[in-house]
């Protein structure tokens, strides 16, 4: 192998350790969040409250359109996302 691409690769590791810090750290706030929202399905069970709020989800995504344009991401790609996880927390909830 050439010195560039001894390089390259030691480049390629660097960054490859950089996003699995990343996944963690994303893994350790979705755990946050789904006992949070673990937390409000308990609450809304207690109320009688529906397991979902579409004014929310609405504000929630608009909300994140915005923050991902902010950060350079694109707005799509943050929604999809947070649908999924909206989504799981809404089944949650039935469940509970």
């Amino acid at each position: 192998m050439s010195d560039t691409q001894d390089t390259a690769l030691l480049r390629l590791a660097e960054l490859r350790r950089g996003i699995d810090v990343l996944d963690a750290q994303l893994i350790g706030i979705l755990g946050q969040r789904f006992g949070l929202t673990a937390e409000v399905g308990k609450l809304k069970k207690e109320h009688s409250l529906p397991p979902q709020d579409p004014a929310r989800e609405a504000q929630q995504m608009a909300r994140i359109a915005e923050l991902a344009t902010g950060a350079g991401l694109d707005p799509a790609l943050a929604q999809r996302v947070f649908r999924a996880i909206i989504d799981t927390v809404v089944q949650n909830h039935k469940q509970v």
